[in-house]
């Protein structure tokens, strides 16, 4: 009884909150639940375009793909998002848009030939990265409003780690039906069950309730393209705080986005690792991100923001050089378990070191900058690291992502930009919604 209480107590909104912080955060929880069960695909349709005889190359355009269209469309919507009066709508959409992809990677595997099919699904993929674009620029501002009074470590820790108990759930059950069923039907039926858990997350998403953007609207006016251009590069160079802080991040994004194509590759073509075991390695991490968000709130409020961004990034740039050490797939387990608590510093560090250099009533905007400038990486970096697979092989480029990502890290830890106070001031809201 008492265990369920405290259960059901993390959902809420902490004693003291506002009421409309805490519908914000009843909303905001329930979504990211359902928001894990379906992160649970990113891990297997990599693997089902392994499965499906997909090259190195093409696994590598299934990241890219989403990173290109961020490059081309993130600032265009960033500028239209900026001019509506409420963007949750716009980040709700979005979501259940980019979600929906996983139903559709489904139909096309029953539909077409098969010569079509890995061709179809990217294609199907880069229709959805317009979508999921939309709820990137978005994200950052409704969570940094939706946070409140309560500081940004207390909302995002709480929400991933809901997120990650919810993912490492659901890729326990998911790897043991992907081993239970014949291929390609088990994914089929995984990817649409995706997509109609999406949809039941739109339903809390778009309930969340943050500032209108009032100030934004009486601005945009009328002004032609060039001046408005104009107007955001000024306003971008008036800040150097966000500057620097953006040329350290594409570095560390470029060691990251590395990553991504080679690992599942990895664990396929190296490890030899079955649907189970990519499963309970999914697993292992989602538990461990648990205890990483524990640590690093913990830490954030004794040592600092910028002690948790250096420190974490650190951990989790030596992941890929450990595992390109490793042929037991018990113990690429083991560090993918050890990464992910040092990965989920980076994604409490850079969340909130990103919203203490965005001034207020301009969150959409700068957000939509941040997030072209990482999908630049999140381009160059699969295709180099598909290209780096095929000449020096999975373990070496893995270990060159490693490198490019301790330099990020050590970008991070020499920056004297950055907060050095305690978790209290540093996570203050800074506006942006």
């Amino acid at each position: 009884m008492i265990g369920l209480s405290s259960l059901r107590a993390y959902f809420e909104a902490p004693p003291g909150s506002t009421p409309t912080e805490r519908h914000n955060f009843h909303y905001a929880f329930r979504e990211s639940a359902l928001i894990g069960v379906i992160n649970s695909g990113g891990v297997f349709l990599p693997v089902f375009l392994v499965r499906l005889g997909s090259s190195n190359l093409q696994v590598s355009l299934l990241t890219a793909l989403p990173a290109f269209t961020g490059v081309l469309l993130a600032i265009p919507i960033g500028a239209f998002m900026q001019s509506r009066r409420n963007i949750v709508p716009w980040y709700s959409r979005g979501r259940v848009g980019s979600q929906a992809a996983f139903g559709a990677a489904a139909l096309a595997s029953l539909l077409l030939p098969s010569g079509l099919v890995v061709p179809g699904i990217l294609l199907l993929w880069g229709i959805a990265s317009v979508f999921s674009t939309i709820t990137n620029v978005a994200f950052n501002v409704v969570m940094n409003a939706t946070a409140g009074t309560r500081g940004r470590y207390e909302l995002m820790s709480r929400r991933w780690s809901i997120m990650g108990f919810a993912t490492a759930a659901s890729l326990a059950g998911i790897g043991y039906v992907l081993g239970q069923l014949p291929f390609p039907l088990n994914f089929q039926i995984v990817f649409f069950a995706f997509s109609l858990t999406g949809l039941w997350a739109y339903r809390y998403g778009s309930k969340i309730v943050v500032p209108d953007h009032v100030a934004a609207v009486h601005a945009a006016g009328r002004r032609s393209l060039a001046k408005r251009v104009s107007e955001v590069v000024t306003l971008v160079r008036a800040h150097p705080a966000f500057l620097s802080f953006e040329a350290r991040r594409v570095v560390y994004a470029m060691g990251t986005t590395l990553t991504l194509p080679l690992i599942p590759l990895y664990y396929v073509r190296v490890l030899h690792a079955s649907n189970s075991w990519i499963g309970l390695i999914g697993t292992t991490q989602a538990l461990t991100l648990l205890i990483g968000y524990a640590i690093w709130r913990q830490q954030s409020r004794g040592r600092g923001a910028r002690f948790v961004l250096a420190a974490s990034t650190f951990g989790a740039a030596l992941h890929p050089v450990a595992l390109s050490l490793t042929h037991d797939v018990a113990t690429a387990a083991l560090l993918a378990g050890v990464a992910a608590i040092f990965t989920s510093g980076v994604n409490l560090a850079i969340f909130d070191r990103l919203m203490t250099t965005v001034p207020e009533g301009y969150g959409v905007t700068f957000n939509s900058i941040d997030n072209t400038i990482v999908n630049v990486a999140g381009i160059a970096a699969p295709m180099l690291g598909a290209l780096l697979a095929d000449r020096i092989g999975l373990g070496g480029a893995l270990v060159v992502a490693s490198l490019v990502g301790l330099s990020g890290a050590l970008l991070f830890a020499i920056d004297r930009s950055g907060s050095a106070a305690p978790e209290s001031a540093a996570a203050a809201p800074a506006g942006g919604g």
